[in-house]
């Protein structure tokens, strides 16, 4: 048990470190969003793009677990779907709401806290979750968006924006340009290098601390939600950090039967509580975000016991 906290609070302390700041006003209410955008826009696709630079294709394309985590995401997200749309929730809010339940923390959370458990073997398996998370998963979610707030347009402007809302996201075009520049004879000037890797390191602990702002402010949220509202985001953070693991772990380990080291990886990255994406993405087309950020708040604080419990089982 010692050991597993010792994995855990670096990570849960930086968390910490951004909720107790935004309580005691060290930082300010903007400052979650700001440091937000520097993780997005600059720190985390500074990370994939040089992950996916440096690495080649073979190390990169590890077929079973890409389609594990892809059916072990893509399923939770159709089902919680289908389940909200039958509550009467539009495409656009059953879409969210549907992310919320699938769109793991790979990037705040997963890079570091998959390095202290498994190392530098965890860097391509978790840039490769990632991708999945914030292109594939993301990019659908925008898709369905889209598609809903803009059905009376023609199929054609419909596509177009679609994809213009997709390929101006940076965590969907540096992994792109990383994978375009790892295929040519050229390696990254040391200038270059350098400055990426300032930025790539910058990313985890200003993540983590940018997680702690954000959950401050849901909790002041919190008292506003009715018990409607609590109950959604209770069982949606139960479908991401229970649901969603458990499959990933049966296609893993019984149906790609892959390496038992691989296999771990894919779980505990499926077991990651929800990341901030689908309540941006609320935040962006103005739709109600209070199940979001619930959920986000619920799946981290639940995610403390899962993960220990998992990690027990993995030194088990």
């Amino acid at each position: 048990m010692l050991t597993t906290f010792s994995i855990l609070f670096p990570v849960f302390a930086l968390i910490a470190t951004g909720y107790i700041s935004y309580k005691t006003k060290i930082l300010g209410p903007a400052s979650a969003t700001e440091l937000s955008r520097f993780v997005i826009w600059l720190a985390l696709p500074a990370l994939l793009f040089e992950i996916m630079a440096k690495s080649d294709w073979q190390t990169m394309f590890q077929a079973d677990f890409i389609a594990v985590y892809i059916i072990g995401s893509f399923a939770v997200f159709l089902l919680v779907l289908f389940w909200r749309l039958s509550r009467g929730k539009d495409l656009a809010e059953a879409s969210i709401d549907s992310m919320a339940a699938s769109y793991a923390n790979t990037g705040y959370i997963g890079f570091p806290l998959m390095f202290l458990v498994f190392g530098t073997a965890s860097e391509v398996p978790t840039a490769l979750a990632s991708i999945i998370v914030a292109s594939l998963l993301f990019g659908f979610g925008i898709v369905l968006i889209e598609s809903a707030l803009h059905a009376s347009l023609a199929w054609h402007l419909r596509a177009l924006n679609v994809f213009k809302a997709v390929f101006k996201n940076p965590l969907v075009v540096a992994p792109l340009a990383g994978a375009l520049f790892s295929a040519t004879p050229y390696t990254l000037p040391e200038a270059v290098a350098t400055f990426l890797g300032l930025l790539s390191d910058a990313a985890s602990p200003a993540a983590l601390i940018s997680l702690g702002l954000f959950l401050a402010h849901a909790s002041c949220q919190a008292n506003e939600h009715s018990a409607s509202v609590r109950k959604t985001a209770f069982t949606l953070s139960m479908a991401k950090l229970v649901l969603q693991p458990l499959l990933v772990a049966w296609l893993a380990f019984y149906v790609f039967d892959m390496p038992t080291e691989l296999a771990m990886m894919a779980v505990f990255l499926a077991a990651l509580p929800t990341g901030t994406g689908p309540y941006m993405l609320a935040e962006f087309y103005q739709r109600d975000a209070l199940i979001t950020a619930q959920t986000v708040l619920f799946s981290t604080v639940f995610s403390l016991l899962t993960l220990s419990l998992l990690l027990q089982y993995i030194d088990h």
